[in-house]
């Protein structure tokens, strides 16, 4: 589900490239979550790093379809929020844990050198681990978890987001911007939010025992007062029309404008090249015959010319296979791991 702006209700969806997007029946499609959002991730990847990204894209495929260049993904790339929960929960408990302190020492080491004992000063950076608990009561805020059930792929294509930079949510954010809706209730992301809560009560912990390292760390948890929000995070979108006029989409990392984009060359162009190939060979072995009928009537120096333009015109006709093995290969092999660019 999306929340689209007016003039882009008419466009294909930005995230599978269907080709119209249906309105939501309101007695049917309950969207999961529909207050505002508690903060955004604003979008900071500038234009001409954009442009660079997908000119790049569009010229990385050889017999790459008609529809794939710079300007058609320019003119079709559309700024899209995606959403993460957050969560603030009451923690309380008990923990315990091996707390790491770094301590250093120094030994001498005895070297014969230059026809003397030279003695060298070390030092060596070493851990000293002491078993420690606790118990923990305190409230921990904006704890982030998946929204989405494609969130892993999304960050795996372009990568992670950095929601250091996320500032308190305004209604202006939304201009022109389409929003993705939730897929996962948030019953459904509890147990993500429990790893960040623990990663944090981890952290709070090590801090308060004054070490540098933490290892084996357990607790036994109970939580209370659970409220969720969401948090936006930016991806550009794109697509191109492929032979069969498919749409193939293009993710930009709103933040960081890294490029992910599923390659197909073009079949047809392959043909038509490989069909020019066999052409200039064919006039190649018209030549050939041409000699030969020369060398065996008029001039015995023309067989040898023969024998060149034929070889010539056998490996020029073995080139015809290459266009199509080609896009045979991006279109079945390589469009398995797409392009980060």
């Amino acid at each position: 589900m999306f929340v689209l702006p007016p003039e882009k209700v008419s466009r294909r969806c930005p995230f599978c490239g269907q080709a119209a997007l249906a309105q939501m029946d309101p007695g049917e499609d309950q969207p999961v979550y529909i207050q505002p959002p508690e903060l955004v991730v604003p979008f900071r990847a500038a234009e001409n790093q954009l442009r660079a990204s997908l000119g790049k894209f569009a010229k990385s495929i050889w017999l790459a379809p008609a529809d794939l260049n710079e300007s058609a993904l320019l003119s079709r790339m559309q700024p899209v929020y995606l959403p993460m929960w957050l969560v603030d929960a009451q923690v309380q408990g008990e923990w315990q844990a091996e707390m790491g302190f770094d301590y250093e020492i120094v030994s001498h080491r005895e070297e014969y050198q230059h026809n003397k004992w030279q003695t060298e000063r070390v030092k060596e950076q070493r851990v000293r681990w002491e078993q420690r608990l606790g118990r923990l009561n305190r409230r921990y805020d904006n704890q982030a978890a998946p929204a989405l059930e494609e969130q892993e792929q999304v960050e795996a294509k372009i990568g992670r987001f950095n929601l250091k930079e996320s500032k308190p949510f305004q209604s202006d954010d939304l201009a022109g911007v389409i929003v993705h809706l939730p897929n996962r209730p948030p019953e459904d992301a509890w147990n993500e939010a429990v790893v960040a809560l623990k990663t944090a009560v981890a952290q709070d912990c090590r801090l308060a025992s004054e070490a540098d390292h933490t290892r084996g760390f357990k607790w036994s948890p109970h939580f209370a007062n659970q409220q969720w929000t969401q948090l936006l995070l930016p991806i550009y979108t794109s697509y191109y029309l492929d032979d069969d006029t498919r749409a193939q989409m293009v993710l930009l990392h709103g933040q960081t404008g890294r490029l992910h984009g599923a390659k197909r060359a073009s079949m047809k162009r392959a043909r038509r090249v490989a069909g020019i190939i066999l052409a200039v060979a064919a006039v190649l072995l018209l030549i050939t015959l041409v000699l030969l009928g020369l060398g065996f009537t008029v001039a015995e120096d023309a067989l040898a010319w023969a024998g060149l333009v034929g070889v010539l015109a056998v490996g020029v006709g073995g080139t015809a296979v290459i266009p199509p093995l080609y896009a045979w290969y991006v279109n079945n092999v390589q469009a398995k791991t797409g392009s980060p660019v």
